[in-house]
């Protein structure tokens, strides 16, 4: 696997610039408006020129026709195809077809290509996809001639691609194309495209080609408008012999007729050589019509919200509903807790006259009691002690060695803070604060 990975990435940059000749070029205006980025999409009958695996699963038989115009150096080129696809009724996702295409280009050459075409959608499970996975296939018969010198050769060959989308939007294609035998032009490439779709309005894309030596990107972008009528496309045109050009592409939608358009120019200058345009015509047998279409959307938005008002008058008789169910619980609630409160009022008058009666009880009980047995006599009391009388003030106080003022104020007062009142009292028997050893002092009343 490393080893075909190498290999394509080597021919990716081995691939030189050059210019697209008469056998590159391919039918469908639609394709050739979006500058040929289409592998990526390839839903027309024409899908089967870009990738084989794009005409999968297709819901109406459909045929087509282009003509088609080109200018070159080396002379006008002519463009005629016709094709034809339907689903393959066996297999439920298989869609089957066949194309022819007529390409003269003056002093150029001439191609002829019969293409039968397979497509078939198919689940891959090992295979993260949202989608299903579409694959498919062309055998071919080819026909080349250079004219006289060079002359002509015929061949056999076949194509095959693949498709893988997303739900977002995205699609990824991969082709190995032109895998002829040997009919003197370039043969056997690869295509790698991506498209994305945007609101289902706008499509952008592109193609990495890589063939013969030539490798090219090919960007394309489309635009859809009023419910897909109209279609604008753009886009890089084909540099048919080394003619740079830019694409540009019209569709209609008158379905199950579609009609497309494209031109391109090359932007050195228009009286250059180079451009050309091309038209293309489908039929989808079967398809409904663009009117029908479009009244059939409009009636489906009609239904739909004709839906929604249904659903939103449900819904709101539902809430009428649920609110007149809860007005009734409120309702036999605030009965419920009227009946218990007048419970419990009843129940509290009947506690209180149980406690009267009681109480009735207990006096009547009482009174029996007393007529039962003599009256009791009365206790005597203990007298309580004398009270103590009141210290004798003043007192006297022979100093001894050691004694202070705060001293004999805590012995006498209890309190060491009332020094000054015995200080006061015996201010002449006091020296520097301390009290004559051998003195007599007056303790006073602690009291003033």
């Amino acid at each position: 696997m490393s080893r075909n990975f190498l290999a394509l990435a080597l021919l990716f940059c081995a691939a030189s610039v050059a210019a697209v000749g008469f056998n590159d070029v391919l039918p469908d205006a639609r394709a050739a408006g979006m500058g040929t980025a289409f592998a990526a999409i390839s839903d027309g009958a024409y899908g089967m020129f870009y990738n084989p695996a794009g005409t999968a699963n297709t819901p109406y038989t459909q045929s087509a026709g282009c003509l088609g115009r080109m200018l070159s150096p080396v002379g006008t080129l002519t463009n005629v195809s016709a094709a034809y696809i339907r689903p393959y009724d066996p297999i439920n996702t298989a869609t089957i077809g066949t194309s022819y295409s007529l390409v003269r280009q003056r002093d150029g050459g001439d191609m002829d290509t019969v293409l039968f075409n397979f497509a078939q959608e198919i689940k891959v499970r090992e295979a993260p996809l949202s989608k299903p996975l579409k694959v498919g296939g062309n055998f071919k018969f080819v026909n080349v001639d250079k004219g006289r010198v060079k002359g002509g050769k015929f061949g056999l060959g076949f194509d095959v691609g693949a498709l893988a989308r997303t739900d977002m939007g995205l699609t990824m294609g991969a082709v190995l194309t032109d895998l002829t035998s040997d009919i003197g032009v370039p043969r056997g490439g690869i295509v790698l495209a991506a498209a994305y779709a945007w609101k289902k309005r706008f499509t952008i894309a592109g193609d990495f080609r890589v063939k013969g030596g030539l490798a090219e990107f090919y960007p394309g972008v489309e635009a859809s408008f009023h419910q897909g009528l109209l279609r604008v496309r753009a886009g890089k045109g084909l540099s048919l012999d080394g003619v740079s050009t830019v694409a540009f592409g019209l569709g209609v939608n008158f379905s199950p007729v579609i009609l497309d358009v494209a031109m391109s120019l090359p932007p050195s200058g228009v009286n250059r050589p180079g451009g050309g345009y091309q038209a293309t015509f489908q039929y989808r047998f079967g398809a409904p019509s663009f009117a029908g279409q479009f009244i059939g959307r409009a009636a489906a938005e009609a239904e739909g919200l004709r839906n929604d008002i249904i659903r939103l008058d449900d819904r709101r008789k539902t809430l009428d509903l649920e609110a007149r169910t809860a007005e009734t619980n409120k309702a036999s609630a605030e009965a419920q807790l009227r009946s218990l409160e007048l419970r419990t009022r009843e129940a509290q008058d009947q506690y209180r006259a149980l406690l009267k009666r009681n109480e009735e009880v207990d006096y009547r009980a009482a009174e029996k009691a007393a007529g039962r047995w003599p009256a009791a006599k009365p206790l005597a009391l203990p007298k309580p002690p004398p009270k103590p009388a009141p210290p004798a003030w003043p007192k006297s106080h022979r100093v001894a060695a050691g004694d202070t003022l705060r001293s004999m104020a805590g012995t006498y007062y209890g309190d060491p803070n009332l020094w000054e009142r015995i200080y006061e009292a015996n201010r002449d028997q006091v020296q520097r604060g301390l009290p004559d050893e051998g003195a007599v002092l007056v303790i006073p009343s602690p009291k003033p």
